[in-house]
């Protein structure tokens, strides 16, 4: 899955941007940047953003604990469906979530964002950051600026996007798996699914 980091980058990029800009100003895969939002609405007294980053914080734990021994492909289809169910959640909204809309279309946020973070780990990764590692990285504010700048002007497509990256890297990884199982038996890596 590691060649489908960027895409994966690019739709958690975009659904946070979401997040931000619709889901009550937390984000839905950031967890660090959520706890810094704690507590600055702890400072602020803003009840409604403690709970939103709470529920973000633990969906978000939760999903990534319970996801830990999945196969990475199946990460990836449960994160489809999750943003799947979450474009529909924004047509019922309307395209603009209120209230206490915005609490399942953020966990749902939050799932996805844990499935595909989840789905991207390889046995044995280490600490260390190459270089080409950094790529992703730099697809997340991608992702988010595509988000502010689409929906403000087309704010119907909502998490579409997001659907549409992480179909693509689900395909991109299965063709991946593919060809890895036909070669031969000598030159074969290990597949995970």
């Amino acid at each position: 899955m590691r060649r489908t980091q960027w895409l994966l980058a690019l739709s958690v990029g975009y659904v946070d941007g979401i997040c931000l800009l619709f889901l009550g100003g937390v984000f839905g895969g950031v967890v660090a940047g959520n706890l810094v939002v704690l507590g600055v609405a702890g400072v602020q007294r803003l009840p409604e953003t403690a709970l939103r980053v709470g529920l973000s914080v633990a969906v978000y734990g939760g999903t990534a604990l319970l996801a830990r021994r999945v196969a990475p492909s199946r990460c990836l289809v449960g994160a489809l469906l999750a943003l799947c169910t979450l474009c529909g959640g924004w047509m019922v909204a309307a395209h603009d979530p209120r209230g206490l809309t915005q609490l399942p279309l953020l966990a749902l946020a939050a799932i996805a964002a844990a499935l595909q973070h989840t789905a991207t780990r390889e046995p044995g990764d280490t600490p260390v950051v190459a270089v080409q590692q950094l790529l992703p990285l730099g697809c997340i504010p991608v992702g988010a600026l595509g988000a502010g700048l689409l929906l403000e002007h087309v704010p119907w497509i909502g998490p579409l996007p997001a659907v549409l990256l992480v179909a693509a890297a689900l395909v991109v990884g299965s063709l991946r798996t593919r060809t890895e199982t036909t070669a031969p038996a000598a030159h074969r890596e290990p597949a995970r699914l």
